[in-house]
C-alpha cells in the first residue's frame, strides 16, 4: 500500500508540475518570444561585474498585457565586506556577493514591485524582482533589485 501510495503522489507531482509549466508559458507575451537572438538566463547565470559593466545603458521589461517599460540601470553599488575579528568566526554569507541594481524608468509606466521579465541587448532575457525606491520624481521613478549571494559559478 505504501508503494502505491508514493507512485500516487508522484503522479500528482507530475502533474502538478506540469499544469505549472503551461500555466506559466500562457502568460508569456507572444512578442516576448519573438525577439530574435536573445538567450533566456537566471540572475545566478549573470556576474556582477556583467550587470555592473551595463550601467548607463537600457533594459526593456514586461508590465504585462503586452506592454513594455524601458529602464535605465543609474549605478552598480558593490557592498564592501564586513570586517570580523580573526578570532571570530566569519559569517556564513561573508563570501557573497553583496550588491544592488538601481534602476530610473518613466513615471508615467510605474511598474509594481515584483518579478519581471527583463530583456538586455548585451545579457539577454532574464527574470529579476525590483522594487520602486524613494520618493517619486517628475521626470522618473527609481527602482532597485538588491542581492546577496555567492559569487557566479561558486553556488553549490
Amino acid at each position: 500500500m505504501s508503494g502505491e501510495t508514493s507512485i500516487m503522489g508522484s503522479r500528482r507531482k507530475f502533474i502538478s508540475d506540469c499544469v505549472a509549466v503551461v500555466a506559466s508559458a500562457a502568460v508569456v507575451p507572444v512578442d516576448w518570444l519573438a525577439w530574435p537572438g536573445k538567450s533566456s538566463k537566471t540572475m545566478s547565470e549573470i556576474s556582477y561585474k556583467e550587470l555592473a559593466a551595463q550601467v548607463g545603458t537600457t533594459f526593456r521589461v514586461q508590465a504585462g498585457s503586452g506592454r513594455q517599460v524601458k529602464l535605465k540601470l543609474l549605478k552598480a553599488p558593490l557592498a564592501r565586506p564586513f570586517p570580523w575579528a580573526d578570532a571570530q568566526r566569519p559569517p556564513e554569507d561573508a563570501q557573497n556577493e553583496k550588491f544592488s541594481l538601481i534602476f530610473s524608468g518613466p513615471p508615467e509606466s510605474v511598474l509594481a514591485s515584483a518579478i519581471h521579465q527583463f530583456e538586455h541587448a548585451e545579457l539577454g532575457r532574464f527574470e529579476m524582482y525590483i522594487g520602486e525606491v524613494g520618493a517619486r520624481e517628475v521626470l522618473s521613478v527609481h527602482y532597485e533589485s538588491v542581492f546577496n549571494r555567492p559569487p557566479v559559478g561558486k553556488c553549490g
